[in-house]
């Protein structure tokens, strides 16, 4: 038997006051859409062409955005921000994988490479167990023992 303003499971109905409440809990979000976060990422690659001769960095993005690494993590998780995500991220690597053919010091790169776009240092060794039988042609006879002058 279901109560006043609630379904069979005991929840709140569509459109009662107290549903509409849940339905609004929490903060809004810092960015409402995919597309207000991929146009705040452009914004911010602008600023960098222009102010830092170019040079991105994750976390000037996210300091840029207003994110900090666990909203990044908590974006991620809505599917509707994943392929805007994962495209920004395909731009901050390809910019990683350049700077590892200029001039100079590479350690950040192969860094964030490797932590950021699972990039791997591997070298892969095949052993092969194989027996091998050889045939020398005439077996050859032990040396005899010397003989005891007596």
């Amino acid at each position: 038997m279901s109560q006043e303003g609630r379904d069979e499971k005991g929840k709140f109905a569509l459109k009662n006051l107290y549903h509409l409440l849940a339905e609004r809990a929490g903060r809004p979000l810092k960015m409402p859409s995919p597309q207000e976060l991929a146009a705040k990422s452009v914004e911010y690659f602008e600023w960098s062409d222009a102010m830092d001769k170019g040079k991105y960095t994750f976390a000037g993005l996210r300091m840029y955005i207003g994110f900090s690494r666990e909203n990044w993590r908590e974006y991620r998780q809505r599917p509707e921000f994943v392929d805007t995500m994962n495209h920004i991220e395909s731009v901050l690597e390809d910019f990683f994988e350049k700077k590892l053919q200029w001039a100079g010091s590479t350690q950040g790169a192969i860094f964030w490479l490797k932590n950021k776009a699972g990039w791997k240092d591997e070298s892969t060794q095949t052993n092969i167990n194989q027996t091998v039988a050889v045939d020398f042609g005439n077996t050859i006879q032990p040396p005899s023992e010397p003989k005891e002058n007596t």
